[in-house]
């Protein structure tokens, strides 16, 4: 069993993405609220180091309580992981 108290590179770049779309699909939803419905990561190299990459969010569609969205993450070689998420949008009252 491996030390679940190390963070992997894999992990520290998902977990940077991951954070880097939510806090876009906040600012496009706000003052609503987005929570994560799902999220699915493809890793293509997961050797860089989290703090040398350059996170792009993008959003692929809007309804009134669905957002479609991901983003990749790039290195000096290109695109190291993606990932695409699916917030629900609730309407701040």
């Amino acid at each position: 069993m491996s030390d679940t108290l190390v963070t992997r590179a894999d992990e520290a770049i998902a977990l940077r993405l991951i954070q880097t779309i939510r806090a876009d699909a906040e600012a496009v939803c706000g003052p609503d609220t987005v929570d994560l419905v799902s999220v699915t990561f493809d890793v293509a190299a997961a050797t860089a180091e989290a703090s040398s990459l350059t996170y792009k969010p993008r959003i692929d569609r809007k309804t009134r309580t669905i957002l479609f969205t991901g983003g990749a993450a790039e290195g000096a070689k290109g695109i190291v992981m993606t990932a695409t998420a699916v917030y629900r949008i609730t309407p701040r009252a």
